[in-house]
C-alpha cells in the first residue's frame, strides 16, 4: 500500500469527526475501515484501498433504506462531505506534484483560480483606524 502522506492526513482528519471509531477489517497490503457514512450515518459503510487507483474508494451501505448508497473514490468523498477542507487538500496534492493531469484530482488552480496555490487559509484582523473619519472639508471657493 502506497497512502500519500496528503492523504493519510485527511483520512484521519475524517475519522476524527465521526461519532464511532472506525475499524480496521482489512489486512495491511489491503486495509479496509468499516465505519459509519458522514454523508447519512449509515454504520455499515466501509472504505477500501485501490492499489489500481492508489486511493481509498468509500462504499454507504445500500442495505439500509436511509442509507445513500453513495459509492465513490476519497476525493470525491472529501468535496462532498467538507467542500473547504477539500480545497486545502487539493492545495496540499498540487505542492506535492500529485494533481493535475494524470492523478485522480486537479490541480486547485484549476478548481478555484482566484485562490493561490501553496498559500494556507488565514483567519486575519481586519485593520481598523485609529481615529474615526470625519466629514470632508468645504470645498475651496464654496462660499457660503
Amino acid at each position: 500500500m502506497d497512502e500519500s502522506l496528503v492523504d493519510r492526513k485527511y483520512r484521519l482528519h475524517l475519522f476524527q469527526y465521526l461519532d464511532r471509531e472506525p475499524q480496521l477489517i482489512g489486512s495491511p497490503p489491503k486495509p479496509q475501515w468499516q465505519l459509519e457514512c458522514p454523508l447519512c450515518g449509515a454504520k455499515k459503510a466501509t472504505m477500501v484501498w485501490s492499489p489500481e487507483l492508489n486511493t481509498y474508494k468509500f462504499f454507504c451501505s445500500k442495505t439500509n433504506a436511509r442509507a445513500c448508497g453513495v459509492s465513490c473514490q476519497f476525493p470525491v468523498l472529501l468535496k462532498v462531505w467538507n467542500p473547504t477542507l477539500y480545497l486545502l487538500y487539493l492545495d496540499e496534492r498540487e505542492a506535492a506534484g500529485t494533481a493535475g493531469a494524470g492523478w485522480n484530482v486537479p490541480k486547485s488552480s484549476v478548481v478555484s483560480p482566484q485562490r493561490r496555490p501553496g498559500r494556507e487559509l488565514e483567519w486575519r484582523r481586519p485593520q481598523v483606524p485609529d481615529q474615526p473619519r470625519t466629514a470632508p472639508a468645504d470645498p475651496p471657493g464654496d462660499v457660503s
